[in-house]
């Protein structure tokens, strides 16, 4: 096995607009709290090249996406393109009233901008590689996130973690599953990495390298102090911290060994937009159902993504499945149990890869809407944020078992070999 591995400042100038809150105009940043990097590492067995490309933006278009894999396509490589989904990211890259009001409106260049430094960091990254050995490991990380959509669903509070030992350097690649919105939140017009930032800046105070993929993020929320006077530094502190130190206590669980890299790939055609906002007991709103889906389904259907993928990568016991979508946590816990069964102690399944397809679920989350909380405040946040989600699954409430079953014909292809 060679591994290599590099990273390519992103940060812009600006102004520039950030991605991640609906806004009627442009949500322009005025300061940058902390720089923005495309990461790569690459992996060669000798038969299978693999590339991840890891950005600090709040999500893979399907335009950046096919972008990359053009720029990529003499390597030979199979390439997973990823996003770490800070809220506090630039914007502008996508064109279209519906990306563009997640987004900013479009700026000429930026994608093209982006798409080249994901290139010159996967082949940095494809020309410094040495023979490695490869380890990982997984544990609890409780209290860090939490479940947005119903205060008492289900939750994924495993921190992932893939170890890459070579003569002289090491580096580390971590996973969970955590809106990154406390800048977004508390500073609102700065530019940032968000925790994800933060933590591999932590990791990268001890190690030559370190990247963080994003697991499921459909109804998750972060951890978020609703004391206002608790700061963005402080709030980025207490999510960060606690992380680094688990992922550097798993790294020394790891036992780094010689493997090889397998991957797989995943392809179908999109069926027409379906949006429909509220769940199926909300009686009540069946008179608005129809106009607001007719409004959204002719919205979304100005996009010109038609087709979805998964994608995979494993390395020994750990396997990544990349899906195209704010992953619904019920499903990425149904997805890691099927990798597990198919051999992989230490899978993950990351959202924000190679395109989008919108929040999904499985359906049925889509049947009631929550009635459990600690206080009515908390209930009416949980039933706004589950519309929501709700409305942004764009491809209907089939969506969500479609990749999961895609996601599980990746896992056996990367289990076969």
């Amino acid at each position: 096995m060679y591994v290599g591995w590099a990273k390519l400042e992103i940060t812009p100038g600006l102004p520039v607009p950030l991605a991640g809150y609906g806004h009627l105009r442009d949500r322009l940043a005025t300061h940058v709290r902390d720089p923005l990097f495309v990461r790569a590492l690459a992996f060669d067995d000798g038969s299978t090249v693999a590339v991840l490309v890891i950005y600090d933006l709040l999500m893979v278009t399907d335009g950046l996406h096919r972008l990359v894999l053009q720029r990529l396509a003499d390597t030979g490589a199979h390439v997973i393109v990823h996003a770490t989904h800070t809220h506090s990211g630039p914007g502008g890259f996508g064109s279209g009233w519906l990306i563009e009001k997640v987004v900013g409106r479009h700026r000429p260049g930026t994608i093209e901008r982006l798409a080249e430094a994901g290139e010159r960091a996967a082949r940095t990254a494809l020309g410094s590689m040495k023979t490695a050995r490869v380890g990982s490991a997984v544990d609890e990380l409780p209290g860090h996130n939490g479940n947005r959509r119903d205060p008492a669903g289900p939750l994924d509070e495993q921190l992932t973690v893939l170890r890459v030992v070579r003569d002289a350097d090491e580096a580390l690649v971590v996973s969970y599953s955590a809106h990154p919105v406390i800048v977004g939140e508390r500073d609102h017009l700065a530019l940032s990495a968000d925790y994800p930032g933060l933590l591999v800046n932590l990791l990268e105070r001890q190690l030559p390298f370190a990247a963080f993929v994003q697991g499921a993020l459909g109804g998750v929320d972060v951890l978020f102090p609703r004391d206002k006077r608790v700061t963005a530094d402080d709030n980025l502190r207490r999510m960060a911290e606690p992380m680094a130190g688990l992922a550097l206590r798993l790294r020394d669980r790891c036992e780094p060994r010689d493997v090889a890299v397998h991957v797989a790939r995943q392809e179908w055609p999109l069926p027409r937009p379906d949006a429909r906002p509220f769940y199926d007991d909300e009686r009540w709103a069946r008179r608005l159902d129809l106009p607001l889906r007719l409004l959204l389904n002719g919205l979304f259907a100005q996009t010109d993504f038609d087709r979805a993928r998964v994608q995979g990568l494993s390395l020994g016991d750990f396997a990544l499945a990349g899906t195209p979508a704010d992953l619904g946590v019920s499903i990425a816990l149904a997805g890691k149990e099927y990798a597990r069964d198919r051999g992989f102690a230490h899978p993950v399944m990351a959202s924000q890869c190679d395109g989008y397809l919108g929040y999904l679920h499985l359906a049925s989350d889509y049947a009631h809407a929550p009635t459990v909380a600690d206080d009515p405040e908390r209930l009416e946040e949980a039933l706004g944020m589950g519309r929501y989600e709700n409305g942004m699954c764009l491809y209907g409430r089939g969506a969500g078992k479609m990749v999961l079953e895609h996601a599980r014909r990746v896992f056996d292809e990367l289990a076969a070999g």
